[in-house]
């Protein structure tokens, strides 16, 4: 939700997403075929790490194919959407939603693709850039982010536009 209200298109049909259905797991999958459809295209999976957990296994067919896919990772450490919803709405009591991770880069490098870890703001841009420059493989960056960090706007369950939250408080 975060990548789809920050990243601006340029082109007609270069912009995939599940449209807000809640379909974990949709992005990395979805950018497989992608690059399959377009193999010469810059190709960016854009996965929270709930998300990316359900289809992790799948890097094992993106490194055989030698799809150069660029997978980054907004680690929150928990089902970030699910946790939001329970803290705004639920009283912050929290039932399955802290997430214990591996380590995502060296997942990566298990099954045979580049990884890369950022886990300060500062490291963003160049983990970003060396992610670029792999070609022939998959590549993997770990974006660590704040477990607290919500995303605005949303509409609560059941409610009209009018009753968007736009951030906290």
């Amino acid at each position: 939700m975060w990548a789809a209200q920050f990243y601006l298109t340029t082109q007609p049909r270069t912009w995939v997403t599940s449209g807000g259905l809640g379909a974990m797991g949709f992005g990395f999958p979805a950018a497989i075929g992608a690059q399959m459809g377009r193999p010469d295209a810059l190709v960016c999976a854009i996965v929270g790490d709930g998300g990316f957990q359900m289809t992790m296994q799948d890097l094992a067919s993106a490194v055989e194919w030698g799809l150069p896919i660029k997978i980054y990772i907004i680690n929150n450490k928990s089902l970030g959407m699910v946790r939001q919803w329970q803290q705004l709405f639920y009283r912050e009591r929290y039932s399955h939603v802290w997430l214990r991770n591996p380590d995502f880069a060296k997942l990566a490098e298990a099954f045979g693709a580049v990884g890369i870890t950022a886990r300060r703001p500062e490291e963003v841009v160049p983990a970003i850039e060396r992610s670029l420059q792999v070609t022939d493989r998959p590549c993997l960056v770990d974006f660590h982010c704040d477990p607290e960090e919500n995303c605005y706007p949303m509409i609560p369950s059941g409610q009209s536009i009018k009753e968007m939250i736009v951030e906290r408080g």
